[in-house]
């Protein structure tokens, strides 16, 4: 039994590197080359050897290979971001941390802050829709040194809340349109010589309108509604792709240029990628969608969508993801079930039929608990990743290897409701990747107590520095926050410990097991030659 625990011990460990080596296969060979695009110099220059048990990601990131025999563990002491800003932000909210972590403020000089995008020189901007872009300048303990470089009103237009990096380039939003600005990593000046590389978004709720621009250069901008009613159809509420690696001189007009990518997609908050440059987003609840007397709203989910192939329909306004209607309904079917909108049904189509159907309506990949009003989901990378529990701690102070290439969730909430105001990881089965609804999501960072104020620790943006880091942004806070894995030094000896145990175990119970093979072997001989004396011996009688 000791055995069987330790192996059990030891896959766990060695399983959690799995997906890191999926993911390089897949994507990150396209992604240096993205990045050998952006900076040749640094390309040409030849690379280290990898060592073993590890994969190169780029000219200085290592990951643990897992198909290795033994994965390298990264645990080097003077290379972690040990210490701690030299002086102590208060959170505005008494915040519980999942146990093996800890977190602090990085700062609560930007008010309003929403989308947070982190450059290659592990240098953070935020825009805040209400007060313009900030430029935050920090040591790897935390200190930093905010800067606006981007007032609100300097576009003529009210600002949005979607920031994105591409290329040598910052991409900003504003309410009908988006601007592009020269940009160097690490950059903490204002910014200058910006254009209007897109017009015409008209977006029914433009303060959402968000960017996301994947490795390949193309952007994808969503349209949505804010209003539920009967002349609704699936085109009121898309994504469109365009091309930003060739945008026309005249700029794009979101109406009559790109190509609708997806459809039905009425999204809230922030647009994602996942280790394969696939997209994700979040569907959300209207308020005052009417459903009729038998189903609340309640009983229905926020969706998470994972975007992967184009020309397909997400199944808004007509169909809704059940989260649980026991109680609510005798007609409940369970966990992810679709349904035709009541506001709808009336119709001469039958939209129970028509939302069962995914050619009609793709549906979530992870039905979401309603009224949470999640506004972004973040997929890690697996840099300086960790391994461990809470009786080693981890191997470094980034997020753990099994959680590479599965999202992280920010839950909004809303002010005077204490559903939500959270950020959870969702579990993922790692070599299907695909989400594990069995399983609750784990609670990174939540309210201690129900917060039922108009000021709740409220997350909406989600990003990653370079040593594995999450950072977070609670706009009705106020805060950026900093969560880590707390680090030992001795994990990594302890875990390779195990790892040698296990193994010695191992050999052990082969030996014992040839050592019983060869003795019933010989006791068999034995037998044999005992049945043939006695023949012998009766035929001389």
């Amino acid at each position: 039994m000791k055995i069987q625990l330790i192996s059990l011990l030891l896959s766990s460990l060695f399983f959690s590197f799995a997906i890191a080596r999926t993911i390089h296969s897949k994507v990150f060979i396209k992604k240096k080359t993205q990045d050998t695009v952006d900076d040749a110099a640094a390309s040409a220059a030849p690379l280290p050897p990898t060592p073993q048990g590890s994969i190169r990601l780029g000219g200085d990131i290592l990951i643990p290979d897992a198909s290795s025999e033994h994965p390298l563990i990264l645990s080097n002491a003077k290379d972690q971001p040990l210490c701690l800003p030299s002086e102590t932000i208060k959170p505005v909210r008494d915040l519980k941390v999942m146990p093996g972590y800890e977190f602090f403020v990085l700062t609560n000089k930007i008010e309003y802050p929403k989308k947070i995008v982190m450059d290659k020189a592990n240098h953070l901007l935020a825009i805040s829709s209400k007060n313009g872009v900030y430029s935050i300048r920090m040591d790897k303990c935390g200190n930093s040194e905010v800067q606006q470089i981007l007032e609100h009103d300097a576009l003529g237009e009210p600002l949005g809340m979607g920031i994105e990096l591409y290329g040598q380039h910052l991409y900003i939003s504003t309410t009908h349109s988006i601007y592009r600005f020269p940009y160097s990593d690490g950059q903490h000046s204002a910014l200058s010589d910006g254009i209007k590389v897109m017009s015409n978004m008209n977006s029914d709720n433009s303060e959402i309108t968000d960017i996301a621009i994947d490795v390949f250069g193309y952007a994808f901008i969503p349209r949505t509604v804010s209003q539920m009613h009967q002349n609704l159809d699936a085109s009121h509420a898309v994504i469109k792709k365009f091309n930003f690696k060739n945008i026309p001189d005249s700029a794009y007009d979101f109406e009559r240029d790109g190509e609708v990518f997806a459809s039905g997609t009425n999204t809230q908050g922030l647009l994602g990628f996942d280790a394969q440059a696939q997209l994700w987003g979040i569907n959300g609840l209207l308020e005052d969608a009417s459903l009729g007397r038998d189903l609340s709203l309640a009983g229905f989910a926020e969706e998470l969508n994972k975007y992967s192939a184009p020309q397909k329909n997400y199944g808004f306004p007509y169909c809704l993801t059940e989260h649980n209607l026991q109680g609510i309904s005798e007609v409940s079917r369970g966990l992810g079930a679709q349904w035709a909108h009541a506001l709808f049904v009336n119709q001469s189509v039958s939209l129970n039929d028509y939302c069962q159907q995914s050619d009609n309506n793709v549906p979530p990949e992870v039905p979401l608990a309603p009224k949470t009003y999640a506004s972004s989901a973040h997929f890690y990378t697996g840099v300086f990743c960790s391994v461990g529990d809470l009786t080693t701690e981890g191997t470094s102070v980034g997020l753990p290897c099994n959680w590479t290439n599965t999202p992280i969730l920010a839950n909004h909430g809303q002010p005077r409701d204490p559903t939500g105001h959270s950020v959870v990881h969702l579990p993922f089965n790692d070599l299907e990747h695909k989400p594990r609804l069995d399983l609750a999501a784990e609670v990174l960072l939540q309210e201690t107590e129900p917060c039922f104020d108009d000021k709740c620790f409220s997350p909406f943006g989600l990003a990653l520095d370079n040593y594995g880091r999450l950072y977070i942004s609670s706009d009705e806070t106020n805060e950026i926050i900093v969560f880590k894995r707390i680090f030992n030094e001795k994990a990594a000896e302890t875990l390779t410990d195990i790892v040698e145990k296990a193994e010695d175990a191992k050999y052990e119970e082969e030996e014992r097991q040839k050592e019983k093979e060869s003795d019933g072997e010989e006791t068999h001989k034995e037998s044999g030659d005992d049945d043939e004396r006695k023949h012998k011996d009766s035929g001389d009688e």
